[in-house]
């Protein structure tokens, strides 16, 4: 009796979270914002439950439980904000997105998305849990309020810790560098004081960007959606894209798991026509060059496209290139040179034969290169490509070059250094090791606390006081403000009552 009442027990509790409805949301303006959340998707889909994924990139593939919502709205404003000259604007010295570019496309994304009908269908159908990007999720959180279920977060950028502050993480401005910045953990004075101006800065910016947003949220969803940092705060669970060997050790919150390289995986071979281009290279082996999905090799411009032809030409290498254009517009693309479209990324960069990985310095590329011990060139381009940069640069596996003063010889010095100097693939095959080393993959661990989640509808059990605080609460300023006025006020007192009662009583001294 009682071992039928144990197994009973057993298959409820396995059975408590089974065939989950999840609806997931990513308004990231780049395809690399999915990779994350596919992942935890094919993870969870065979256990059972049942993923909406809402995002602005149509499907490249059918999953049976996977169902994709792209509307329309979406999809045509990403396209449409996304048409930039990213290198272009770098080699020149300018920011490669102004600040009215980066203000409106909070508010303006979350417009185009809301007022779709694909977008408004989802508010007739039951889900059980949210996942949401924690880059740019306040649009989302108006969704979480109309439906009425607990959320997560997927942070898919891994060094923007805004969304984990609002939670009540510690996140103080002389540790955490701005996700935009040059910058390590790791800042002398004044590179902390930068850091500082450049956080207030971005909040700057964030906040009125955020209360237009919140307007627009009203104006789709209702007049009584609540304010929008508050609903961040509520945050059941935040799965971070970052570990300590790749990004920086952190304190982290109970409702915090790190989950860095949940997309990465074992080499694959190569198609055959890819092999044999590499087998023609013999034992000098090959470099791979590719920007990433956010940054369109064809759109470079002639002069930089000239001076990577320049180089890879004085190359004793052969070089595989991801350049989304056709091979017949290259009539100078040099013979130990072979592009493509697209490449299967990480099936190259666990081959046997690659020597050196040039990029522009993605956070999944980078976490790719240490999963596979690689060593790399990186050219950062925009947004968090710098600290990216930063950070492997420091860890030892990396060269960085600047756009702005590149020339065909300093890249062609930098591949021969990464390559030679075994310094390089020293440090990638450590920090290789320091990634691996950990006692569950981050999918299991994303798929553990997203069950976690849903068994327990909500985590809040392992929320933080903290995120209930504003800044002058939180680093205890108020208590020290309190205290300056409360010395103040007795020297205020002292002048006022006891200074002429000690002058009189020095007086009748004298007398």
């Amino acid at each position: 009796m009682t071992l039928r009442i144990l197994l009973l027990a057993g298959l409820l509790a396995a059975s408590c979270c089974s065939g989950a409805d999840i609806l997931m949301i990513t308004m990231g303006g780049t395809k690399s914002h999915k990779i994350p959340f596919l992942e935890l998707a094919k993870g969870l889909i065979p256990r059972g439950h049942n993923i909406t994924f809402l995002n602005g990139f149509p499907a490249d593939f059918t999953l049976h439980g996977l169902q994709e919502v792209t509307p329309s709205g979406l999809v045509e404003y990403i396209r449409n904000y996304t048409n930039w000259d990213l290198l272009g604007a770098r080699m020149r010295g300018d920011m490669p997105l102004s600040l009215w570019d980066v203000f409106r496309f909070s508010w303006q994304i979350c417009d185009a998305t809301l007022e779709d009908k694909e977008t408004m269908d989802l508010l007739g159908r039951k889900f059980d849990l949210m996942i949401l990007d924690g880059a740019f999720p306040e649009c989302a959180l108006g969704l979480v309020y109309r439906l009425g279920v607990p959320f997560m977060y997927i942070n898919t950028v891994g060094f923007y810790t805004g969304t984990m502050a609002l939670a009540g993480n510690p996140v103080p401005y002389s540790t955490t560098p701005a996700f935009y910045r040059p910058v390590t953990d790791d800042m002398r004075f004044f590179e902390r004081l930068s850091n500082a101006f450049y956080t207030l800065v971005g909040d700057v910016v964030y906040t009125p960007s955020m209360l237009y947003l919140q307007h627009m949220v009203r104006r789709h969803l209702g007049s009584d959606v609540p304010n929008i940092w508050n609903l961040s705060r509520n945050v059941s669970f935040i799965l971070q894209n970052g570990q300590a060997s790749v990004t920086y050790p952190r304190p982290l919150l109970p409702n915090v798991a790190e989950i860095a390289c949940i997309h990465c995986k074992p080499a694959a071979p190569l198609p055959k026509d890819l092999e044999d281009f590499i087998a023609g290279a013999g034992e000098s082996g090959f470099i791979y060059v590719s920007m990433g999905s956010s940054v369109k090799a064809a759109n470079m411009p002639d002069h930089l496209r000239q001076l990577l032809v320049q180089a890879f030409a004085r190359l004793p290498y052969r070089v595989l290139w991801k350049y989304e254009a056709s091979p017949a517009l290259l009539t100078d693309l040099p013979a130990n040179v072979k592009i493509g479209r697209w490449l299967p990324q990480q099936d190259i960069l666990g081959h046997r034969k690659l020597r050196a990985f040039v990029t522009h310095g993605g956070l999944l590329s980078m976490f790719e290169t240490v999963y596979h011990g690689v060593p790399v060139v990186t050219m950062p381009v925009f947004c968090d490509h710098d600290a990216n940069a930063a950070k492997a640069v420091a860890d030892g596996y990396a060269l960085k070059l600047d756009l702005e003063t590149i020339t065909s010889e300093r890249l062609v010095r930098a591949i021969h250094k990464v390559i030679h100097d075994p310094t390089y693939r020293r440090e990638a095959k450590r920090r290789q090791v320091l990634l691996k080393d950990q006692r569950s993959t981050p999918l299991e661990t994303a798929i553990y606390w997203t069950e976690y989640v849903i068994r327990h509808n909500g985590a809040y059990h392992l929320q933080s006081p903290a995120r209930n605080l504003n800044f002058l609460q939180y680093y205890c300023l108020d208590q020290v403000l309190f205290l300056i006025g409360v010395v103040y006020l007795l020297r205020a007192l002292t002048r006022l009552y006891l200074n002429p009662r000690i002058v009189q009583l020095g007086k009748e001294k004298l007398h």
